[in-house]
């Protein structure tokens, strides 16, 4: 018999798997990856019937999960077994039918940290079992568990955000394009327009911020500050190097700048649907 079955949404799958990793070291039999499913099987009859046989149910909220059907019809089936043990994972609320019930919040862990005493705890009283960790000892140095923070929002839908992010570059290149172009010399050997470096640069940076609001708002809208942050910085660069790259361009023929704008607009169409793509599969 299965002894918990983990509900979960595609974008939450990393962290999924890690918590299935953690009972799984804890002797715990976990049902969690639907890839075992046979060829020609019943999906939902199959769930269903591992849900009318486990002995407790994971249900991890979050932002993407709590707008997931199925998550919610599996949650709405365990708690009616009274097997449920919902957590969060961003401090999202749970879905108003599941409010009452306690939730272990789990904002603070990551992937690799060992579960929490009050989630091992129920667990424990469902499966009526010890379920503690045998040694107190961390298991990484506080760098470690850094950089496992800071990547834990990025990883859970890096496709999207990583086409995002590139379509971000092409923006960035089109849109700095005409600032590159007033402080470009006429034939005469005067400016156009004179505008000190730091001035381009700093107008560059602010069209780069601008343009992350606005292109990157899928990506960003299920997402906390901890990844809007760094986010925006990146995005800040990158419109630097997109100056940088447009300025050097600017110093090219009439038709060579053409057509390098005709390449980079497709090439940011292509991203863009590769992105919306990625999204979609989440």
């Amino acid at each position: 018999m299965t002894d918990v079955f983990l509900s979960y949404c595609r974008a939450d799958r990393a962290v999924a798997e890690a918590i299935a990793q953690e009972l799984r070291q804890l002797g715990v039999d976990v049902w969690w990856d639907n890839h075992d499913i046979l060829s020609g099987e019943d999906y939902r009859r199959r769930i269903s019937d591992t849900l009318e046989r486990i002995r407790a149910a994971i249900v991890i909220w979050s932002r993407q999960s709590i707008e997931s059907q199925w998550v919610i019809s599996e949650a709405a089936t365990a708690r009616d077994r009274k097997v449920l043990v919902p957590v969060s994972i961003d401090g999202q609320k749970p879905p108003i039918d599941f409010r009452s019930l306690h939730t272990t919040e789990l904002v603070s862990w990551v992937p690799g940290d060992r579960l929490p005493d009050n989630l091992l705890q129920s667990l424990a009283d469902r499966l009526d079992r010890d379920l503690s960790y045998n040694t107190t000892a961390p298991r990484s140095g506080a760098v470690a568990r850094l950089a496992r923070r800071a990547t834990q929002g990025w990883y859970l839908d890096f496709e999207s955000l990583l086409f995002y992010f590139i379509g971000q570059g092409f923006a960035c290149f089109l849109v700095n394009l005409p600032v590159a172009f007033l402080i470009k010399p006429d034939g005469s050997g005067s400016a156009v327009v004179q505008l000190p470096s730091w001035a381009a640069v700093l107008f560059s940076m602010i069209n780069g911020i601008i343009v992350a609001a606005l292109y990157m708002r899928p990506a960003l809208e299920t997402h906390r500050m901890s990844v809007a942050v760094p986010l925006f910085a990146l995005a800040s660069l990158v419109s630097i190097v997109g100056y940088v790259t447009a300025l050097a361009v600017s110093a090219a023929g009439e038709r060579q700048v053409i057509l390098l704008v005709g390449l980079a607009s497709l090439g940011l169409l292509m991203v863009t649907a590769l992105a919306q793509r990625a999204s979609v599969r989440r």
